[in-house]
């Protein structure tokens, strides 16, 4: 946590603005940066299309810069290349390189790691750099990338403090990423997304799913199929994808279409980095038997679809919960209640970790049958039965980094 312990103790305001990220990039000398980039936002699946993407670009041949925000276990995740994490080293060299511009133009930290990926991406002259928006986008930090693609993956009910608790207002802020004359691609044709592009962006810009490209496929047990994507210069069918779930079809979808407009894919290559790409976290299996499943799904309607779909291929699982006290975990939790009548609590050691006394009693007044609270992520290893873990992505890597200790020490 090398950039975190910069912001320990410090009361940083933030508001919404381009201003500060933009004055300390053009200081740096990182702005604009001399290398392409790729700019992914949405409520969900943005992280999973830019593994999606991120992976195709690198099994064409050229060397890949990739922005992830949060991070599960360890801060360096935030900034890869090739698809490996930034040396600590590096992480350290940085921070004191970078922190007088920090601390001159008041960044926050997202805003500071943005900075941090710029510089790396630059000093490791990648030939493409991909970025995941935050937070929104009209305001995202991440706009100082210049990207030359972008693409929404959807807009659904999140970050309403700072989106807005209208679906017009939030789909707003996400297509704040658009930059006339580049691509655009939508995840969705879906109110209130596709229309308000319509309304904001140039049509010409616009490349939407179910228009411009179609992506159709199945689940069966632990496999995902892509059996058929047709784009406008790529074809690919029958193809295995390394991430689990039905949604992730139209994310693989997406991601065809986004390199598309950037490179020549070649079917083969294509193919091979689908089937062959990762993404920590999401519909993750840390064990089969009894079976350890973590997912960072953290609002409701990602929620609801992780575990309906988790339910119709898995039985018998068991939800583990919490969540960040500044999220609609009560929805969530309302939700899990709906499809199960026991459920897990665990505190999160995150700073805006939600108390745990708040999560019992929000679980007694839904009636759980059964509720167990548990001390830490390490208690929810020890389980001995078939378990999804879900609420939050720190919750995630919590219980993440407990799996390897045990793993390690096994």
């Amino acid at each position: 946590m090398e950039l975190y312990r910069l912001f320990q103790g410090r009361d940083y305001k933030i508001v919404p603005t381009l201003d500060r990220i933009m004055k300390a990039a053009k200081y740096a000398g990182l702005s604009p940066p001399s290398y392409p980039s790729i700019q992914i936002g949405g409520t969900n699946g943005k992280g999973s299309t830019c593994a999606f993407v991120e992976r195709i670009l690198r099994e064409h041949g050229l060397k890949t810069g990739w922005f992830v925000s949060p991070h599960l276990v360890e801060e360096r995740e935030r900034w890869r290349v090739n698809g490996q994490y930034m040396p600590q080293e590096r992480l350290r060299e940085y921070v004191k390189e970078l922190s007088g511009i920090i601390e001159r133009f008041e960044l926050t930290y997202f805003e500071a790691c943005t900075l941090l990926a710029l510089r790396y991406f630059e000093d490791e002259k990648v030939d493409v750099a991909v970025f995941e928006v935050g937070m929104g986008g009209r305001w995202d930090a991440t706009k100082v990338c210049m990207p030359v693609v972008c693409a929404i993956t959807n807009v659904e009910r999140d970050h309403v403090r700072w989106l807005g608790t209208n679906p017009e207002s939030r789909a707003e802020e996400k297509l704040g990423i658009y930059r006339e004359g580049f691509p655009l691609v939508l995840g969705s044709m879906r109110y209130p997304l596709y229309p308000k592009a319509l309304e904001l962006c140039r049509q010409e810009d616009l490349v939407v799913a179910g228009v411009d490209f179609q992506a159709y496929g199945k689940v069966e047990g632990d496999t995902t199929l892509l059996e058929s994507f047709v784009g406008e210069r790529l074809k690919i069918s029958n193809t295995p994808l390394g991430l689990w779930g039905k949604w992730q079809i139209g994310n693989a979808g997406i991601a065809l279409a986004v390199v598309e407009r950037f490179i020549q894919p070649e079917e083969e290559k294509v193919k091979r980095a689908l089937t062959s790409t990762r993404w920590e976290g999401r519909m993750e299996i840390l064990r089969r038997k009894p079976l350890l499943m973590v997912d960072g799904a953290h609002n409701v309607d990602s929620i609801k679809k992780v575990v309906q779909e988790v339910k119709k291929h898995i039985k018998g699982v068991v939800p583990v919960f919490s969540a960040l006290r500044d999220k609609e975990w009560e929805e969530s939790i309302t939700f899990l209640r709906t499809v199960w009548d026991r459920i897990y609590l665990v505190p999160i050691k995150h700073h805006r970790g939600e108390d745990i006394s708040r999560l019992l009693q929000k679980a007694k007044e839904l009636n759980f049958k059964e509720i167990v609270l548990l001390e830490s992520a390490m208690d929810v290893v020890s389980l001995k039965e078939d378990l999804l873990v879900i609420g939050s992505l720190y919750l995630v890597g919590e219980v993440k980094e407990a799996f390897s200790s045990v793993y390690r020490e096994a």
